[in-house]
């Protein structure tokens, strides 16, 4: 029996190590902030469990990360607001970020807060590019982007420092961590009223702010485009924040649901899609009452019904659309399926290509893709934007709660968490 048990403990010895080409990749996350892009290295925070979480819109790419980390059996005390390593050296960290980045500045606390599970009781000293002293630094290590975490030689004798060195690169006598910011603190900041770069030109005026969504073409009748999937509980979630605002400007606007090319909710979301597609294009005018019933519950049938859309007109537009588009000619077709994943849904096919929408939701505003919150009073303030000369509807006071995802119009989410951002 021992022997036994001796040969199998060495059967699984032998089993236990990965082949090179069998272990998992490494996985990116990509955090879509409104003005902020932000990609980083998620093996930093999936080895402690984590996902960043903090009013981005999150994108994972790959599978899992390589690599242990080891759990910091490091005694610590609290002093005040200061925790302090006790039995190592202090390992001390300055972040270099900009308040007039407001992404900026919201994000850090959610990866200050998980680098200190991978390292417990570093001392954080946080500086502004406003100070001398922040100003200082930026020109001293030569940076070009913020916000900059970064590390002391401290680091390396932390016992987590091989789950994040690749991802360091030295800056001076700093080790900074690659978390992929972009906001150029010497650059023109578009909407804030303020000559940034000193080339005496303010906000859209500045050439250096022509691709910037806020500086977009101005039309007597903006144009609102909304890409979603139909049961993407974010696309809904979308939804649900701009129907009072599209209430609110009626035929000031021109403004239409459209979808994304591809399905991930299966075949009953290209059907809704087409029928949704047939109600706007025939049924124009009771669109937003059927929207905002289908909202409640998904309950199509019932909608259509409460409505009161000709049940014969709307089938014969859904076929012949289906037929056109060959949507469930392609859905029965996998080999025309995105990825072999996600049937295809191709009648706002050139749209999707021409703004690059790859998920739901999309918004674009007067040809431009515009990064914005889900609460209707950013909507509007968003939408209004786009006119040469506002409205007075402009100035009303709509709701700064933004709607939970999913079917259902009661219940709100935190504006700067994951659920207020999220994409299928």
């Amino acid at each position: 029996m021992a022997e036994k048990k001796t040969k199998k403990r060495r059967k699984v010895k032998k089993e236990k190590p990965m082949k090179e080409e069998e272990k998992p990749k490494e996985f990116e996350i990509k955090l879509s902030l409104p003005s902020t892009n932000f990609v980083v290295i998620a093996i930093l925070f999936f080895a402690v469990g984590f996902l960043v979480s903090d009013a981005m819109d999150i994108n994972i790419i790959g599978g899992m990360p390589t690599g242990n980390v080891v759990n910091p059996a490091v005694t610590t005390t609290t002093l005040s607001s200061t925790t302090t390593t006790l039995s190592s050296k202090q390992l001390n960290v300055i972040v270099l970020n900009d308040k007039r980045c407001p992404e900026c500045v919201k994000v850090m606390p959610s990866l200050l807060a998980q680098l200190k599970t991978l390292f417990p009781g570093m001392n954080v000293k946080e500086l502004d590019y406003s100070s001398d002293e922040g100003k200082g630094l930026y020109d001293t290590l030569g940076l070009k982007y913020l916000p900059a975490i970064l590390f002391d030689d401290s680091v390396k004798d932390s016992a987590n420092y091989n789950s994040i060195q690749r991802y360091l690169e030295r800056k001076g006598d700093y080790l900074s961590l690659r978390i992929g910011a972009n906001f150029d603190p010497t650059a023109e900041i578009c909407d804030n009223g303020i000559d940034d770069n000193g080339d005496g030109k303010v906000d859209c005026d500045d050439p250096t702010c022509r691709n910037n969504w806020v500086c977009m073409p101005k039309l007597d009748k903006p144009t609102v485009e909304l890409f979603v999937m139909s049961y993407c509980p974010f696309g809904t979630q979308m939804e649900k924040g701009i129907l009072p605002v599209v209430e609110l400007l009626g035929d000031k606007i021109d403004f239409k649901v459209k979808f994304c090319s591809y399905a991930m909710h299966g075949k009953k979301e290209l059907d809704e899609q087409i029928l949704q597609y047939c109600i706007q294009r025939d049924f124009n005018d009771k669109y937003l009452s059927y929207l905002r019933c289908f909202l409640k519950e998904g309950k199509t049938d019932e909608c259509i019904t409460e409505v009161g859309i000709d049940k014969e007109k709307l089938g014969s537009c859904i076929q012949q659309v289906d037929r056109e588009y060959k949507i469930t000619e392609n859905y029965n077709d996998k080999s025309t399926w995105l990825n072999g994943r996600f049937p295809t849904f191709d009648i706002y096919k050139e749209e999707n290509e021409k703004y690059g929408i790859t998920g739901s939701p999309g918004l674009v505003i007067n040809g431009v893709v515009a990064r914005v919150g889900r609460d209707p009073a950013s909507l509007l303030n968003a939408i209004c934007l786009g006119f040469k000369e506002k409205p007075e509807e402009c100035n009303e006071n709509l709701s700064s709660t933004t709607p939970k995802p999913g079917f259902g119009f009661s219940g709100s989410v935190n504006p700067d968490s994951s659920a207020a951002s999220g994409r299928c």
